[in-house]
């Protein structure tokens, strides 16, 4: 019996891959471990740095500003994800029962087109909006509301839950896409079977689509995680932490120390933790709220 003949190496095809697996080890792997070994150090402006344990750790865990940043994050953290998945999804399932093709096609591109627009362009609009002298509060007085006119973005009692509605109604083209594809991918004897019993269009969604798009939420629930622990540009762009320390986050936190007041070693510690409650957050979710099948 004739042996098969090996396949020759080549190393052109790794070559072009290369400089992508260079450029992810230096600002994605290098970085992290940079910073926590920087979270050890006294490391400030000029990069002279010395060895100091788990000081900026114990310097962290007794800052009070610290404390209050998690709590502003769990609320928008909380928010984020129940508007990411629920308006998305809320979206999606609309046009699923939206019978003319035509009509369907029109609303599903009047969703997918603002993720053309970077969302910097959205937070700037809402900034406006929020302005003390015009935006919502000239609304307001026009509708004899002036009691609820307010100094959104300076206001302490609302300044957050002003970051909060920035974006509404929250229908994220990408996650609306995600769980288009989740209930279209279902398919269509499942579909048939459900009409062929009778079931109601509530129905098919609570017993048909929800259990199917498990996988999907998931998907969208870490993503939002991630990105709402991990981002500042929302609170960056509109109150920078204030007034006082009401909408500041940990990223936030963050960015002000090292760049602001050049501790690059507190400012390491904070990013360690933020890194640690996300991935603890990430895996622990993903283990409890959305086992896996095989688990399950």
């Amino acid at each position: 019996m004739a042996m098969p003949k090996r396949t020759k190496f080549r190393i052109t095809p790794y070559l072009f891959i290369a400089p992508t697996f260079i450029l992810i080890f230096i600002f994605s792997y290098y970085a992290v471990f940079n910073a926590i070994d920087l979270s050890f150090t006294d490391a400030s402006v000029g990069f002279n740095k010395s060895f100091v344990g788990l000081e900026n750790y114990k310097k962290l865990f007794a800052n009070a500003v610290f404390w209050t940043t998690f709590k502003n994050q769990a609320i928008i953290t909380v928010t984020s994800i129940f508007n990411n998945i629920f308006f998305p999804l809320l979206a999606a399932e609309l046009l699923f029962f939206i019978r003319n093709r035509k009509l369907a096609d029109i609303t599903k591109t009047v969703f997918v087109i603002p993720m053309l627009v970077p969302s910097i362009v959205t937070i700037l609009t809402w900034r406006y909006l929020y302005n003390n002298d015009f935006g919502f509060n000239t609304l307001l007085n026009s509708v004899g509301l002036e009691s609820l006119a307010r100094n959104w973005l300076n206001d302490p009692q609302v300044a957050i839950w002003a970051i909060i509605l920035v974006g509404f109604p929250y229908v994220s083209g990408l996650y609306f896409l995600i769980f288009h594809a989740g209930i279209n991918g279902i398919g269509t004897e499942i579909f048939e079977a459900a009409l062929i019993d009778g079931v109601n269009n509530l129905q098919m969604v609570t017993k048909i689509h929800l259990p199917n798009v498990i996988p999907y939420i998931n998907v969208v629930f870490t993503l939002s995680l991630i990105g709402s622990l991990s981002g500042f540009g929302l609170v960056a762009a509109t109150t920078g932490g204030g007034p006082g320390n009401a909408t500041m986050i940990p990223s936030m936190l963050m960015y002000q120390v090292a760049f602001g007041e050049g501790n690059f070693g507190y400012a390491s510690a904070i990013g360690v933790m933020l890194l640690l409650i996300i991935m603890v957050l990430t895996l622990s979710t993903r283990k409890i709220i959305f086992p896996s099948r095989e688990e399950s």
